[in-house]
C-alpha cells in the first residue's frame, strides 16, 4: 500500500512464495522422518537374541577355532546378542544423583579398532553399547577394521545397524595391518564428539557406565576416565566383578601391573580415585585434549605401550587419570594375544634388516614390538632414568628408532611438562621405592656373557650363561635390607650345606637358613656372607664358591645398573 493505492503482486512472485511453501513442507516432512527414525526402538532395525538376522550375521563370518580368537567362539556365537550381565558396582552407585552436563555440551565418539574379531563378539560389544547408553549423549561410533581376514564384515554389519537416526555409525578399513594405535588415532580424528571413547571389541558395557564417567570429565577437562573393568573369563565368558581395589601401574621394564590400592581415611572404595595409569582396553577423554597431547604416539607399533606412554604424557604435561569404580565395563583378558606382528618395515630391504637383528638378538616380532614401543616410551619421558629401564633390557639398546625427537621437545616445551622425577614424587612412588630397595640390579655379567634362569626344574642346570642381549634375560636384584640377590620369579642366589651354587624360593629373613642367601659387594665380585667365599665361573656354564682373587676375570660379575658404591 502506497500513497493509498494498492498494487498486485506480479505473478513471479506468487510462483516464489509457492515454492518457498512447497520447500519449507519438504523441510518439515525430512525433519518429521528423521525424528521418526531416531524414535523408532531399536529391536525394530537391530539384530537380537531372537531374530534369524543375528545368526545368519555370525554363520557368514569366516570358520577359525577358538584358539584363534582365544576364546570360547561357540559359546559365544550361541548367546544372546545381548544378555543379562550381573550389576557390579556399589549399591550407593544406584542412589547417587549424577549431575551431567548438557548433552549438546558432551557429545560421545565410540572408537572401536579391532583386528580378526569374531563377529558375535563385536555385535555384542556394538549392542551392549546402544541398549545400555543415554541416546541424548551417544553421538557416533566409529569402527576400525584393522586389515581383518573377514572381507565382507562390514558389508553384512552396515545394513543392520544402519544410519538412522543417533548415533551415527562409520566404518573404516585398513588395506594392509597397521596396528590398534594407528587406527584408534585416525578414529579420534574422524570423531566429532566432545569426548573420545577409546573400547575394545571383546567388551560389554553395564548398566549406568557412562554417567559416572561424565560426571568426573565436567569437572575436570584436563582428565582422563576409566572404568572398573568387569572380568568376562575367556572359556566360560562368564561375567564377574573386577577389583576396585587396584591402580594401573608399571615397573621399570615399562610393562603394565596392576597395583593395591591403599584407601585414605574416610575414601570409600567406590569413590573415583588417581591412577598412574589405566588399563589400555578402554578408555574416555576429551577429545581436544587427548588430539593436544599428540594423540597416541605415531611412533609406536601395532600395540603395546600405547597406554603407559600416554599417561606418562597425561600427568606431566597438565592432566590426570582417574578410575571410577561406579563406571562398570566387562573385558575379556586374553591368555595370548590373538593376532601376529607384522615387521616394522614394509620395505624389503628393511624388513630383511630387521630380521637379521632381530635373529641376532634372539628376538621374536611380538618381543621387538615391545623393545621398540617402550624404547620409545624411555627415550621420550624418563629423562636420565632411562638407564632402568636399558638396565633391565639391554637389548633394547639395539634396537633402531627411525624418527628424531624434535616434535616431542617441542610439545613438552608447549604444555610446560615436567620432568620424569616429578612422575615419580608425586604420582607413583611405588615405581620410585625400587630405587631404594636395590642395591643393584639389571643383568648380571660375567666377561660376555650374562647369568640366565631358564626356568627348569632341576636345580643343578638351573642357571646357565648366555648372550646378555635376548629379551628374556633374567634380571636380577641384590636386596640392601636383606642380602639375597633375587630373580624377578623370586628365586634366590644360595649355598647349600656342600658349599654348592643353587637358585631356591626366597627365604624370610628370620629364617636362620637364610643365612645361605646372603650376599655383599667388593668391588666387582658377589661375597656370600656365611662362608666369605666369592661366586666364579671358571668354566663356561659352571658356577662355584672359591677364595677371593680380586684381580680374577672369572670372579668379577658386574650388575648392569649400580645404585650405590661398590666396596
Amino acid at each position: 500500500m502506497f500513497g493509498g493505492r494498492s498494487y498486485p503482486l506480479p505473478r513471479c512472485w506468487s510462483f516464489y512464495i509457492f515454492i518457498c511453501v512447497i520447500c519449507q513442507f519438504f523441510f518439515y516432512l525430512v525433519i518429521l522422518r528423521n525424528r521418526i527414525h531416531a524414535e523408532k526402538p531399536r529391536s525394530e532395525w537391530l539384530p537380537h537374541e531372537n531374530n534369524s538376522d543375528w545368526r545368519r550375521f555370525i554363520s557368514r563370518g569366516p570358520k577359525r577355532s577358538e584358539e584363534y580368537y582365544q576364546y570360547n567362539l561357540q559359546l559365544s556365537n550361541t548367546l544372546e546378542a545381548i544378555r543379562d550381565v550381573p550389576r557390579t558396582r556399589h549399591a550407593s552407585c544406584d542412589s547417587h544423583t549424577y549431575s551431567l552436563p548438557p548433552s549438546r555440551q558432551a557429545q560421545v565418539s565410540v572408537v572401536i579398532s579391532f583386528h580378526n574379531e569374531a563377529r558375535s563378539m563385536l555385535l555384542r560389544t556394538i549392542i551392549s553399547l546402544l541398549r545400555r547408553t543415554p541416546t541424548d549423549y551417544l553421538h557416533e561410533i566409529i569402527l576400525v577394521d584393522d586389515a581383518s581376514q573377514d572381507k565382507t564384515l562390514f558389508e553384512d554389519l552396515r545394513p543392520g545397524l544402519g544410519s538412522q537416526g543417533r548415533p551415527w555409525f562409520f566404518f573404516l578399513t585398513n588395506q594392509r595391518r597397521k596396528g590398534l594405535i594407528w587406527s584408534r588415532n585416525m578414529g579420534a580424528i574422524q570423531a566429532s564428539g566432545d569426548y573420545v571413547l577409546f573400547l575394545d571389541s571383546h567388551c560389554e558395557v553395564n548398566e549406568g557406565w557412562l554417567e559416572p564417567l561424565l560426571e568426573r570429565l565436567a569437572l575436570k577437562p584436563n582428565l582422563a576416565v576409566s572404568p572398573v573393568l568387569d572380568l568376562i573369563d575367556p572359556v566360560t565368558l562368564g561375567y564377574k566383578k573386577g577389583n576396585e581395589l587396584l591402580k594401573g601401574g608399571f615397573d621399570w621394564s615399562l610393562h603394565f601391573h596392576w597395583l593395591k590400592r591403599d584407601l585414605a581415611n574416610q575414601e570409600l572404595p567406590e569413590h573415583p580415585f588417581k591412577s598412574p595409569v589405566s588399563s589400555g582396553g578402554v578408555l574416555m577423554m576429551s577429545r581436544k585434549w587427548f588430539l593436544k597431547l599428540g594423540s597416541f604416539n605415531s611412533n609406536l607399533k601395532i600395540w603395546g605401550g600405547e597406554s603407559i606412554e600416554l599417561a606418562i604424557k597425561l600427568w606431566l604435561c597438565g592432566g590426570q587419570i582417574e578410575i571410577v569404580p561406579c563406571s562398570r565395563i566387562g573385558h575379556i583378558f586374553r591368555r595370548h594375544h590373538a593376532f601376529d606382528f607384522p615387521p616394522h618395515s614394509h620395505e624389503q630391504q628393511q624388513q630383511h634388516h630387521q630380521q637379521e637383528e632381530e635373529q641376532e638378538l634372539e628376538l621374536s616380532p611380538a618381543q621387538a614390538t615391545y623393545l621398540h614401543n617402550s624404547k620409545i616410551i624411555a627415550e621420550s619421558w624418563l629423562d636420565d632414568y632411562k638407564n632402568m629401564f636399558y638396565a633391565l633390557k639391554p637389548a633394547a639398546r639395539r634396537i633402531p628408532l627411525n624418527h628424531t625427537f624434535h616434535q616431542l621437545h617441542q610439545l613438552r616445551t608447549e604444555l610446560q611438562c615436567h620432568r620424569f622425577d616429578w612422575y615419580l614424587r608425586h604420582v607413583s612412588p611405588e615405581l620410585s621405592l625400587m630405587l631404594y630397595e636395590f642395591a643393584a640390579t639389571g643383568t648380571l655379567r660375567n666377561e660376555d656373557r650374562c647369568l640366565h634362569h631358564p626356568g627348569v626344574k632341576d636345580s643343578r642346570q638351573q642357571l646357565i650363561l648366555v648372550n646378555c642381549y635376548r629379551d628374556d634375560i633374567t634380571q636380577w636384584s641384590l636386596f640392601r635390607s636383606t642380602g639375597q640377590l633375587s630373580t624377578q620369579r623370586e628365586f634366590c642366589l644360595g649355598v647349600d650345606l656342600h658349599q654348592e651354587v643353587t637358585l631356591k624360593p626366597c627365604l624370610r629373613m628370620n629364617n636362620t637358613a637364610s643365612m645361605s642367601q646372603q650376599w655383599h659387594r667388593m668391588d666387582t665380585h658377589l661375597v656370600h656372607n656365611e662362608t666369605h667365599l666369592c661366586l666364579e665361573n671358571p668354566v663356561q656354564d659352571r658356577l662355584v664358591l672359591a677364595p677371593c682373587r680380586w684381580h680374577a676375570v672369572s670372579q668379577s660379575f658386574q650388575f648392569s645398573l649400580e645404585m650405590e658404591r661398590q666396596t
